[in-house]
């Protein structure tokens, strides 16, 4: 072997250089027949009803039924089982829940977290809930009941 041959053998081969990024996918035109997705609009209105509804289910009053379009699935079986572990325990809410205060705090564009303190009779519960879009429509995925 000669001694070019052998210098070209025994010479390192470099490293493969890993791609520094995926190809670029151009975005589909936009279609004509598809919707413009606008910002929605301030969740503080379904906040105090979706807490104060919330509040009466825990505490054996109203059924979780009329939380079915602004909670989530896991969320409404929750409350279901909260709502029939009062009604055993012979618990009845008393219909005067007010909400006293609300804070709402936009997470993003997409999600805001809300803290309310509401009152029930000479008791005051904090509600903490987690609010997101979900396909154009505020919905509840998060609730807490102090």
């Amino acid at each position: 072997m000669s001694s070019a041959a052998l210098a070209r053998a025994h010479t390192p081969v470099p490293a493969p250089v890993p791609a520094a990024q995926k190809p670029r996918v151009l975005p589909a035109p936009a279609s004509p027949y598809s919707r413009k997705r606008r910002t929605l609009g301030d969740p503080t209105p379904l906040a105090c009803t979706v807490a104060k509804t919330a509040l009466e289910v825990v505490l054996g009053g109203a059924g979780v039924e009329t939380l079915t379009r602004w909670v989530a699935p896991e969320l409404r079986e929750s409350l279901a089982f909260q709502h029939s572990l009062a009604r055993r325990a012979g618990v009845r809410a008393e219909p005067s829940v007010r909400i006293a205060r609300v804070r709402v705090f936009r997470v993003s564009a997409t999600a805001a977290e809300v803290s309310v303190v509401a009152q029930q009779g000479e008791h005051a519960r904090a509600i903490a809930m987690r609010l997101e879009d979900v396909a154009g429509r505020w919905l509840t995925t998060v609730l807490e009941v102090g």
